[in-house]
């Protein structure tokens, strides 16, 4: 087939030159004497028809050839051993935009699966780009902002008008790695119509794009503000009964004390009023404490130098230890730290009083402090009595205590390694335990550099 199409082209070539040659002879017959031939009309003449030859071939060289050999390929590529005929070509263009057409009908299917499912959702999503830019979002978060339906990308600072979520979104595309915002309100002013989300950011590597997922814990939240009043009201007005309880009893005790009929039961069941009395009063001051510091948002961070208030916590905390002689040491390669100062000396103050309570008569406490790249780190080690291995994980636990022979005469409300914990949160670091039994404990916090 190709060959016989490549002669049809030179057939037409060679009849086109025929024609065009009797009509240059006609031609130059009626300008020029065919009797008295001259040299000049064999000049012209021959001169015209070499540059017709000459355009023949160039024609054929650069149109006629090319054409052949891409004929060639298309023969041997698609009905190899046989020839090629344009129904053939055809076909298999036919055939590639049926199975194109089914591909992208497919592709609509998935992503319309993909929409509805979205669109199920009661939280808001949306996906965008480096430049912040919506590409989609479903139907909650359309309803959050009051976005028209199909509208154009729109910017999410413009959405949202939130410099902090912007600033939050800027760190997620920077880092290229999963971020996470934690009860976080886009009007925190407007009381009325105040909604708390968990947000998180996922990088869609694959597509260079980024999905936002914003989970109301508005309910939870209000929850946990119900809880935190609670018992802070609660606390509160218990404390105040159980003070003038206790000052009232220490006041009848005097007075029974000037009479003679004042016997040891008497004392005895005084003392048992007083530490009781006492025992709730620590009781509430450290829930009050504890829900203090989970109210408390923006922390007075500044440079301090440790080794003066941990000294000064170990000469104050020793005389409430009198029958025990500790000895301390001390280990700061890392010199100052990035902290709330009265937060953080909380911390230290029911981490040291813990390590007294729980070493013997003649314990070791040791405070070392370094930095890894661009954390600091803090420890505080004891060789006291340890925590069971299997008891470890709770003890940052509400109310939890070790339940161990000698831990149950200590006195303690359970709650002062939860405030350890909530602080420590609250400065975006990290605390960790290593004990065990019989051969200390060491509490490690990792916190920010300077």
């Amino acid at each position: 087939m190709i060959e016989i199409r490549y002669k049809r082209i030179l057939f037409f070539q060679a009849f086109f030159l025929f024609i065009l040659g009797v009509f240059l002879y006609n031609f130059f017959k009626q300008s020029f004497d065919l009797h008295h031939i001259s040299s000049t009309f064999w000049i012209t003449y021959l001169t015209v028809w070499a540059i017709f030859i000459i355009f023949n071939l160039v024609f054929i060289k650069f149109f006629a050839l090319p054409a052949e050999s891409l004929l060639k390929k298309l023969e041997t590529s698609t009905t190899p051993g046989g020839e090629l005929s344009w129904s053939v070509i055809e076909d298999s263009l036919s055939k590639r935009d049926v199975h194109h057409q089914i591909i992208q009908s497919e592709y609509e299917i998935e992503n319309l699966k993909y929409k509805i499912l979205l669109d199920s959702l009661h939280d808001p999503v949306c996906i965008f780009n480096k430049n912040q830019s919506i590409l989609y979002s479903n139907q909650a978060f359309d309803q959050l902002f009051s976005l028209p339906e199909n509208s154009p990308q729109a910017s999410l600072l413009e959405v949202t008008r939130n410099l902090y979520f912007q600033d939050f979104l800027t760190k997620a595309i920077l880092t290229n790695e999963a971020q996470k915002l934690n009860e976080f309100s886009f009007n925190p002013i407007q009381d009325g119509f105040k909604k708390f989300f968990e947000i998180k950011v996922f990088p869609l590597k694959n597509i260079q794009n980024y999905l936002c997922i914003m989970h109301d814990v508005t309910e939870r939240k209000l929850a946990d503000q119900m809880r935190e009043d609670f018992v802070s009201n609660f606390s509160h007005e218990v404390r105040t009964p159980l003070t003038i309880l206790k000052g009232q009893m220490h006041t009848l005790r005097t007075e029974l004390e000037k009479n003679s009929n004042f016997n040891t039961d008497y004392k005895i069941i005084f003392d048992k009023v007083d530490k009781n009395s006492k025992r709730l009063i620590n009781l509430f001051n450290d829930l009050l404490q504890l829900t203090s510091v989970e109210k408390k948002k923006d922390l007075v961070k500044e440079e301090i130098v440790l080794e003066p208030m941990i000294d000064g916590l170990f000469e104050e905390l020793s005389q409430n230890y009198p029958q025990k002689n500790i000895k301390y040491t001390f280990d700061f390669r890392t010199k100052t730290f990035l902290v709330d100062y009265n937060l953080f000396e909380q911390v230290m103050i029911n981490l040291i009083d813990n390590a007294y309570k729980y070493v013997g008569a003649l314990g070791n406490i040791t405070v070392t402090t370094h930095t890894e790249g661009l954390i600091d780190i803090l420890e505080i080690s004891d060789d006291g009595m340890g925590i069971p291995e299997d008891q470890q994980h709770r003890i940052f636990e509400r109310f939890f205590r070790v339940d161990t022979s000698r831990s149950s005469d200590i006195e303690g409300t359970g709650l002062g390694l939860s405030i350890v914990k909530h602080i420590i949160h609250k400065h975006d670091g990290k605390i960790k335990v290593a004990s065990h039994k019989g051969k200390g404990t060491t509490f490690t916090i990792s916190l920010p550099a300077c």
